[in-house]
């Protein structure tokens, strides 16, 4: 284990100033620690792992320098296409420093989500031929590692990554706050329990990665309903709209998607599919709270977002943003005359309760339920 201050500052010496990437829990610490320093340094949160990689090349080409890349190893699987075509020794050479967080490495009990990428994250590494160290813990090995990635990505042109799990980083308290953001009175949880609360057995229902998947579930269950009923998108973060989309599609069904402001800015090319098809069954709600809540609460851009005036101009048929439970509570009485395909972009306030669980149902038996529920038929 090693204090975020002598991480960083390991980072630092060696010659490191520029900071991009898709916050992990694993970095919450450290994230904050670069929060605390932004005097120091240049740091930007990315939508997604291939635009940060995109964002260090073009400073890499601006400086001359080499940037720090951090994701959750599951975010490879968005930098695999300019790890090949653009930052790779056969095409432009970018050197890069790769922080890799470790989900689901083996021995360490992890969501299954994680599973499979942590089985293969070395694998991977080996097949891009990106060289790497694993931290075990020695902190003088892993300042030398450092310095030996530096050289190694500036001289063969390429990335070089350190790999930590969780627990590695110790803890960090911010001295300074996380900055304003739109005050909301609703929670997220209150958001999602005052929606579906008012949606019919027939209505079908996709959430997305994180907690509001776990809010969910824990209504369902509360409510003695089975959880099984919705899809809860726990991995694949940004998919949820488009899972609906494939939903809608192909069914008569009542489609609402349960989103969240730093998924939807993941995958915002979804938007302009969807409004594209307008599936007429389509509704799209963005619970905005400004941050990627799951991971610890940095910021995402979506301040300088208007998702509404997105939507519109794709296509979608209708748009409103919601500030509150009671604007929230007027709209869902209308809710399935409105034209759609429709996006409901609702402001709720940062964090969840302490106590909010994990699902207990494995994926597949969620599946298995879910293509029941799908098939029923329903009074």
């Amino acid at each position: 284990m090693i204090s975020c201050q002598r991480f960083h500052s390991f980072l630092k010496d060696a010659g490191f100033c520029f900071f991009t990437g898709v916050p992990c829990s694993c970095f919450k610490s450290w994230i904050d620690y670069l929060s605390d320093h932004e005097d120091d340094l240049e740091h930007i949160i990315a939508a997604n792992e291939g635009e940060a990689l995109a964002v260090g090349t073009g400073y890499h080409l601006a400086t001359k320098e080499i940037p720090v890349i951090y994701l959750q190893n599951d975010g490879l699987g968005n930098m695999f296409n300019p790890l090949t075509s653009l930052v790779d020794s056969n095409v432009y050479g970018i050197p890069a420093i790769l922080l890799i967080s470790w989900r689901g490495a083996p021995k360490l009990k992890d969501a299954p989500q994680h599973t499979r990428m942590g089985e293969i994250t070395h694998d991977l590494l080996d097949l891009l031929e990106i060289p790497f160290y694993s931290y075990d813990g020695d902190n003088n090995a892993l300042k030398s590692y450092i310095e030996k990635g530096v050289d190694i990505a500036r001289k063969e042109g390429k990335p070089y990554a350190i790999i930590l799990t969780k627990g590695d980083l110790k803890s960090y308290s911010r001295s300074t706050p996380s900055g304003k953001t739109r005050e909301s009175k609703m929670s997220r949880e209150e958001a999602i329990r005052t929606i579906v609360e008012r949606l019919d057995e027939s209505v079908l229902v996709v959430s997305t990665t994180g907690r509001a998947s776990r809010e969910l579930f824990e209504y369902r269950v509360e409510h003695g309903e089975d959880p099984g009923r919705d899809f809860l998108n726990i991995g694949a973060m940004g998919c949820a709209s488009s899972i609906a989309l494939g939903i809608a599609k192909h069914t008569d069904r009542n489609v609402v998607v349960l989103d969240g402001d730093g998924a939807a800015l993941m995958r915002m090319e979804a938007l302009a599919t969807i409004g594209h098809y307008q599936p007429p069954n389509y509704y799209h709600f963005i619970l905005d709270n400004q941050c990627h809540d799951s991971t610890g609460g940095q910021k995402t851009v979506s301040a300088t977002v208007d998702f509404c005036m997105i939507a519109r101009a794709v296509g979608y048929r209708y748009a409103i943003r919601i500030e509150s439970k009671v604007k929230l509570k007027e709209i869902l009485q209308q809710l399935l005359e409105i034209a759609a395909p429709a996006l409901f972009s609702v402001r709720v306030k940062k964090g969840a309760r302490k106590n909010l669980g994990r699902p207990t149902i494995s994926p597949l038996e969620m599946k298995k339920r879910f293509l029941a529920h799908l098939s029923s038929k329903l009074k």
